[in-house]
């Protein structure tokens, strides 16, 4: 196995390389058939960041306001000490769950399995709820050894429809945990878990309170960022200095006020943990004491005091939000976004323009930066996102017109279409922070607009779907989309399977595209889903569960009427178009030298393809394709023309089988790659001696029409 195109940790069986010979793709996977694609692959997982390990380990808080200590923690880990493998935290949003879990999970020192007795850390690991329906799902859970697993799924427990069935899917996980040496804590929601069953509530610590945020903010400062704490920002009643030497004489507040009288007791564990790291950054940053009280106040003062100024002037704050989404442009660009907002078509008399404000002293106004050539906030890091939100919440008859501004900025032609990544980030973030998934519309206009309005989209809808509180129903909402009949709302859904959402949730992500691929015409929506399809047939992690869902499919949608049953024979079309950058077919050929289910598998998906008539053209392109890449090398000689022969023999008469033997007629043309795979398929056809594929054991069958169409010297009618 090559080390650059496989992971370590891959799992694997035994087997030998596929042949190298003239191989041209030289980035495939050299081991390819060895990939284990009839084992069930468990949900995703990703691990726990030094930055949340360094915060429970080194700057935890445990008591309340009045100095009691809160048992959320200890008494998880204490269960989780009594051999407990799942413990479910439950509890409203703000009492440190998470945090709680991490702490219990990275307390622990158990002993673990095969290591002689010997107490070792667990390596911590969040999973991801990739499922599409929890109650009706089936899907497994991870166990790796040494693991501590921590579940989030506080953002649709109350919505469970079967709580009790729900919950013991996942405490039925404890066996296989235990041996294997693993933990599982579940963070659940204020509602939704049956804490009253006495089998199911057992398992159970609920949260109640959480440390105060202000406490939070010091000790991490203390433990984690040193520096902070070294200039003295939060030190009660000490007047402050510009510790660079400048008198900031123009700022006596800033300058004078620490910032301990800001710091709040009912800020989330959460946002407390980040607004320290945030004052980190500011301060090894060299900023000052009026940056850093303007970030604890997430700019409130400075937004406020803008929109005070503004407060008679509509194109004054429509500059101020084409310099937030136009960020990096020029004065004179962002001057026309602002007049795009206010649809102002009329141009201005000389009388106006000459006694009005210069467009440098009404950027400044709005605390934008100039130097002639762009326009910039990079001075006041996180005020633009303070300003959107300042315009969603208090002027909230303005967010249709805002949204449809900004999908003109971002058109094939707009101001903004260079800028798409930065306000989508932008967007996600209003998204998150308002709780309102109303951001999220200008995906669709996104979607239709080409490669850089597609990676944006994918960038908000991915960042939103991994919100532990909205992430629920933005999942929900893109596999409502991938079924519904405007080509935007699925193109859409199939543009997000692309990018990273399909490799943290990749049960969804092919839930989405099975829809797309669904649809009646073959249409720019179906052939995004199948280019999304080949990305996730491409990562060797992935494979193994994309392979076993396709196959699935074959098996649950047999019926013609039904949508899914054309999505089953177009995704393994999909999959089998060989390709450098989408290796799949290769992969999938090469495994079936050595295993005879995945000879099996790709003849059944073979012949459920031909048997559609509107797949014809299709079936035609991917088998020359396989002809080419055999020439080429990308494809096993040997397997190719096994599986073919064997389709052959359950096809003879369908279409596209019958023009790739025969040729069609009027067709003066075959290339020389088709003819020698004709040629080599017709010699294997008449050895009776050689094995079939991997372990299977069925005989050879005689010949029958095919050689009435060769005659062994692989040309067509249309050649002779």
């Amino acid at each position: 196995m090559t080390s650059s195109t496989v992971p370590p940790g891959d799992r694997v069986s035994g087997g030998s390389g596929i042949h190298a010979s003239n191989l041209t793709y030289s980035t495939l996977l050299q081991a390819g058939r060895d990939i284990n694609l009839q084992q069930q692959e468990p949900l995703s997982t990703e691990p726990v960041t030094k930055t949340e390990t360094d915060a429970v380990r080194h700057a935890w808080v445990a008591e309340d306001s009045e100095g009691k200590e809160i048992a959320t923690a200890s008494t998880v880990l204490a269960m989780l000490g009594q051999d407990e493998r799942v413990v479910v935290i439950t509890g409203s949003s703000g009492t440190g769950k998470t945090a709680a879990g991490l702490r219990a999970l990275s307390e622990l020192r158990p002993t673990l399995p095969g290591t002689g007795g010997q107490r070792l850390r667990l390596r911590l690991e969040h999973v991801l709820p990739d499922w599409d329906f929890v109650e009706r799902d089936k899907f497994l859970l991870p166990a790796e050894p040494g693991r501590g697993y921590l579940l989030d799924v506080s953002g649709e427990s109350a919505r469970w429809e079967k709580p009790g069935a729900t919950a013991r899917k996942f405490l039925g996980h404890a066996e296989t945990l235990r041996g294997k040496g693993s933990y599982l804590v579940v963070i659940a929601g204020e509602h939704g878990w049956p804490e009253n069953d006495p089998d199911l509530g057992r398992n159970v610590v609920r949260a109640v309170t959480a440390p105060p945020g202000d406490r939070i903010v010091r000790r991490h400062i203390e433990e984690l960022h040193p520096q902070v704490a070294r200039r003295g920002w939060l030190q009660e009643n000490v007047p402050e200095a510009d510790e660079r030497g400048d008198a900031e004489a123009g700022d006596d507040r800033g300058r004078r006020s620490p910032l301990a009288d800001l710091l709040r007791a009912d800020m989330q564990p959460g946002d407390a943990a980040t607004l320290a790291a945030e004052l980190g950054r500011i301060s090894g940053a060299g900023g000052t004491i009026t940056d850093a009280r303007d970030l604890v106040l997430r700019w409130r003062e400075r937004v406020s005091t803008v929109f005070r100024a503004t407060q008679e002037s509509a194109d004054d704050r429509a500059l101020l939000l084409a310099a937030v989404m136009l960020e990096g442009l020029g004065p004179a660009e962002v001057l026309h976004g602002a007049r795009l907002l206010l649809e102002d078509q009329n141009a201005r008399g000389i009388r106006d323009i000459l006694t009005g404000r210069d467009l440098a002293t009404r950027l400044a106004a709005v605390q934008a930066k100039s130097d002639g050539r762009r326009v910039t906030f990079s001075h006041l890091p996180g005020y633009p996102s303070a300003v959107l939100r300042h315009f969603w919440r208090q002027l909230s008859d303005v967010q249709p017109n805002l949204i449809s501004w900004v999908k003109q900025l971002t058109g094939p032609k707009g101001l903004g279409v260079g800028r798409i990544r930065e306000i989508a980030d932008l967007l996600a973030q209003l998204a998150v922070d308002e709780g309102d998934l109303r951001p999220l519309d200008v995906a669709q206009a996104w979607a239709a607009s080409g490669d850089a309005g597609q990676d944006g989209a994918a960038r908000l809808l991915a960042r939103v779907a991994r919100d532990p509180a909205l992430g629920q129903e933005a999942r929900t909402r893109l596999r409502s989309w991938a079924g519904q009949e405007p080509r935007a709302n699925a193109t859409i859904s199939a543009v997000v399977c692309q990018g990273s959402f399909a490799k943290e949730y990749p049960r969804q992500a092919l839930t989405c595209l099975r829809w797309v691929l669904g649809r009646p015409e073959h249409d720019s929506a179906v052939f995004t889903a199948e280019k999304a399809l080949r990305a996730m047939g491409a990562d060797t992690r992935l494979l193994p569960r994309v392979w076993d869902t396709v196959n699935r499919w074959f098996t649950e949608y047999e019926q013609p009427e039904d949508r899914h049953h054309l999505a089953a024979r177009r995704a393994f079309l999909a999959l089998l178009h060989p390709a450098t950058d989408h290796p799949a077919a290769t992969l999938l050929l090469a495994n079936a030298l050595e295993h005879g289910d995945t000879a099996d598998e790709l003849v059944r998906g073979w012949s459920a393809a031909l048997s559609v008539p509107a797949l014809e053209s299709q079936c035609e392109k991917v088998l020359t394709a396989w002809a080419k890449a055999v020439a080429e090398g990308a494809l096993d000689a040997d397997a190719v023309v096994e599986v073919l022969n064997q389709v052959i023999r359950e096809n003879w008469m369908t279409g596209p089988l019958s023009t790739f033997i025969a040729g069609r007629a009027g067709t003066e043309y075959t290339s020389q790659s088709v003819v020698d795979l004709r040629e080599r398929l017709i010699l294997r056809w008449n050895d009776t001696i050689r094995q079939p594929l991997g372990t299977r054991s069925a005989q050879p069958q005689p010949p029958t029409q095919l050689e009435d169409h060769l005659d062994g010297r692989g040309e067509t009618e249309d050649e002779a």
